[in-house]
C-alpha cells in the first residue's frame, strides 16, 4: 500500500523495506547471487559516476569536489538492501584501478566507499524512517547530518589514509584533499541521493492544468536564471556582482509547485549548470583556485539542496495533515449523518406514534361521547321512566292511604312518604346526570343554550357567579364541535370550582370570519409561573387538560394557558368556515 501526497509516494504497509531490516549474513549471500544482474548494472552506473566524477579531481587524481557516486551508492542501498554493497566495492575499486595509484590504494578507497554507504543507510534507516525521511523536515535534516556528514568522513578518512600510506598525497595538502573528498561526497548525498529515491516512490498523481503551468514557470525560470547567472549572460556592468542568492526565492516558489521528485531534480540540473559555468571561470563563485570555487559552489549547493527538500517535507507535512483533517472530517460528518439519519427515523417514528395516539385520543373522546348519550338516554329512556312509574305509584298509594288513615299506622304513612321523598330526589339527580352527560339541548337548541343551561346549573351547585357573552345571532355548527366546544367549557369550570378558588368566571364566544374564539377566565389563585409551561403542554397536563387539548387538536384548532400571578384565562381557537364547516388546512397547535 502506498500514500501519495504532494510528489512523495511513500510505502505505508506494514512489513518493513528491505533497506529498514538488514538480512542475515547466510541469506544475504544468497540474495547476492540471485541478484547479481542488479549488481552488475548498479556497477557499470557507478563505474560511470565515478569516472565523470574523476574528470573534475584536481588537487589530487583520487579526490574530487564533485562525486555523485556517493548519492548513487546511499539511493541504492535504501531503495535495493544491503545486499547490494558488492557493486559499491566493486565500482569503487574499478574507478580508481583505471585512474591512478595502486591495488591497495584502490582497495583502501573502495572499501571506505563501501562503508561509508553502509553506515549512511543504517543510520537513515535507524534514525530517519529509510526511504519515507523525505516526509519529514526533521528527517530530511536527519539525513543530511547522518547520511551526509557522518558517514562520509569514513570515505574521506581511509581514502587519505590509503593514500598517504602509499606516498600519493604530501603531507602539507592532506587537510585540503580531506575537505574537498568530504565535501563532494557530502554534496552527492544530499543532492543525488534525493532525487534517485524520490524519482523511485514519485507518485502517480494527476495535476489540474494550473498546477502544471505554474510549475512548468517555476522550472524554466530558475533554469533560465541559472543559465543567466553560470554562462557570462548577464550585461557586463553586473557580472562582477555575486547574485547566486537570486536562485533561492525561486528554489523556494518551485517547492511551492513542483512535486517533491521534481524539485530534486531541479536542484540537480541547476547544480550540474553551476558546475560547467563554475569551471569555465562564469559565475558568482569562479576564481583563480579552481578547486576552492567548486567547493564554494558546492557549499551553496547544499544549501540551495536542503532548502529545497526541507520546503517540500513541510509542504507534505502540511499536506498530510490537511488530508487527516480531511478524513476525519468526513468521517465525523459520516457519523454526524448516521446520527442524523437515526434521529430523523427516531423522530419519525416519535411523530407516527405520536399521531397514532392523537388518533386514538381522538376515537376514545369520540367513543366517550357517544357512551355518554347513549347513557345518557338510556338514563332518560328507561331508568327514568321507570322512576316516574315508580313516584306515580307511590303518589297513588299515598293518595289512598291518606283516604283510608284509620286502617294504617302513622310509622306506615311516614315510611311511604320518605320513599316518595327519595324517588323524588333520585330523579331530579338522574334527569341532572343524564343531562350532564349529553345535555338534549345541545342537539336541539344548539351550542349556545346548552352553555347557557349548563351554567346555570353550575352556578346553583357552586355558588361561582358566572357571566356568559355569546353572540345571539351565532349559528350552528357540527354536531362535533359544538359537542367539544361544550366539553372544554364544562372542563374549565369544573377546574376553575376544583382548584381556583375564584368567585367569579366568565364566559366569552365571539365568532370571526375565521373561526370560533373561546375564553374561559377566572379571578383565582392563578396557575405558578414555574408551572405554566407544563400546563401548556399536552404531554405533561391531568386527563382534564390532556382532553382539552385532544378535543381541540381533532379540529385544527390552538388552546392557550396563561395566568398574571391572579386568575388563569384558558383561551381556544377553532377554525371553521363561513358555513360552520372545519377548516382542514388550519395546521394543528402545538
Amino acid at each position: 500500500m502506498v500514500m501519495t501526497i504532494k510528489g512523495l509516494n511513500i510505502p505505508v504497509n506494514e512489513k518493513p523495506l528491505l533497506s529498514e531490516e538488514p538480512s542475515r549474513p547466510a541469506p544475504m549471500m544468497q540474495k547476492i547471487i540471485r541478484r547479481v544482474p542488479i549488481i552488475l548494472a548498479l556497477t557499470l552506473v557507478y563505474f560511470a559516476a565515478g569516472k565523470l566524477g574523476l574528470r573534475l579531481a584536481i588537487i589530487n587524481p583520487s579526490a574530487s569536489s564533485v562525486w555523485p557516486p556517493t548519492g548513487i551508492a546511499l539511493a541504492a542501498l535504501l531503495i535495493l538492501g544491503y545486499d547490494v554493497w558488492p557493486a559499491i566495492l566493486i565500482g569503487a575499486f574499478a574507478v580508481n584501478m583505471t585512474t591512478t595509484g595502486s591495488v591497495a590504494t584502490s582497495l583502501g578507497i573502495a572499501a571506505g566507499n563501501t562503508l561509508e554507504a553502509l553506515l549512511g543507510a543504517y543510520l537513515v534507516c535507524t534514525l530517519a524512517h529509510g526511504r519515507r525521511t523525505f516526509a519529514s523536515a526533521e528527517d530530511v535534516l536527519k539525513f543530511a547530518f547522518l547520511g551526509g556528514a557522518v558517514s562520509t568522513t569514513i570515505s574521506a578518512t581511509l581514502g587519505i589514509a590509503s593514500l598517504s600510506a602509499a606516498g600519493f598525497i604530501a603531507p602539507g595538502h592532506r587537510a585540503e584533499v580531506w575537505l574537498t573528498w568530504w565535501l563532494g561526497d557530502l554534496m552527492g548525498a544530499i543532492v543525488v541521493a534525493p532525487c534517485i529515491i524520490l524519482w523511485v516512490d514519485r507518485p502517480a498523481l494527476k495535476r489540474s492544468l494550473r498546477e502544471t503551468v505554474w510549475g512548468g514557470i517555476a522550472a524554466a525560470s530558475l533554469l533560465l536564471l541559472g543559465v543567466v547567472l553560470f554562462d557570462n549572460l548577464l550585461p557586463f556592468a553586473f557580472r562582477d556582482y555575486r547574485m547566486a542568492f537570486l536562485c533561492i526565492p525561486l528554489v523556494v516558489w518551485g517547492a511551492f509547485h513542483l512535486r517533491a521528485h521534481e524539485g530534486a531534480t531541479l536542484v540537480l540540473a541547476l547544480s550540474g549548470i553551476a558546475v560547467w559555468g563554475t569551471l569555465r571561470g562564469f559565475g558568482s563563485f569562479a576564481g583563480s583556485n579552481v578547486n576552492s570555487s567548486l567547493l564554494l559552489l558546492q557549499s551553496f549547493m547544499g544549501a540551495i539542496a536542503m532548502t529545497s527538500l526541507v520546503l517540500s517535507a513541510a509542504i507534505f507535512q502540511r499536506d498530510s495533515d490537511h488530508a487527516a483533517l480531511e478524513k476525519a472530517k468526513q468521517e465525523l460528518e459520516g457519523k454526524v449523518m448516521q446520527r442524523t439519519t437515526q434521529l430523523q427515523e427516531r423522530i419519525e417514528k416519535q411523530k407516527r406514534a405520536e399521531t397514532a395516539l392523537r388518533d386514538l385520543s381522538s376515537r376514545l373522546l369520540q367513543m366517550q361521547d357517544d357512551e355518554r348519550r347513549r347513557i345518557a338516554r338510556e338514563l332518560h329512556d328507561s331508568t327514568g321512566q321507570e322512576l316516574a312509574w315508580l313516584n306515580m305509584s307511590l303518589s297513588r298509594l299515598q293518595t289512598d292511604m291518606q283516604a283510608d288513615m284509620q286502617k294504617l299506622s302513622v310509622d306506615t304513612a311516614n315510611r311511604v312518604a320518605e320513599a316518595l321523598g327519595v324517588v323524588s330526589k333520585v330523579t331530579s339527580e338522574l334527569r341532572t346526570m343524564s343531562y350532564l352527560l349529553h345535555p338534549p339541548l345541545l342537539d336541539e337548541m344548539g351550542l349556545s343554550s346548552a352553555i347557557r343551561w349548563f351554567v346555570d346549573g353550575f352556578v346553583e351547585r357552586s355558588n361561582i357567579r358566572v357571566s356568559v357573552e355569546i353572540p345571539a345571532e351565532m349559528e350552528r355548527f357540527s354536531p362535533d364541535l359544538e359537542t367539544a366546544i361544550f366539553r372544554v367549557v364544562q372542563e374549565c369550570l369544573t377546574n376553575i370550582h376544583r382548584h381556583s378558588g375564584s368567585a367569579t368566571a366568565s364566559i366569552r364566544l365571539d365568532r370571526s370570519p375565521d373561526g370560533i374564539t373561546l375564553e374561559v377566565a377566572d379571578q383565582g389563585k392563578g396557575i405558578p409561573e414555574e408551572k405554566l409551561p407544563s400546563s401548556a403542554s399536552a404531554g405533561r397536563t391531568g386527563v382534564g387538560l390532556r382532553g382539552m387539548w385532544e378535543r381541540v387538536r381533532q379540529f385544527g384548532g390552538d388552546m392557550e394557558i396563561s395566568s398574571r400571578g391572579t386568575g388563569t384565562i384558558v383561551r381556544v381557537v377553532l377554525p371553521v368556515g363561513t358555513g360552520g364547516e372545519v377548516v382542514p388546512e388550519r395546521s394543528m397547535g402545538a
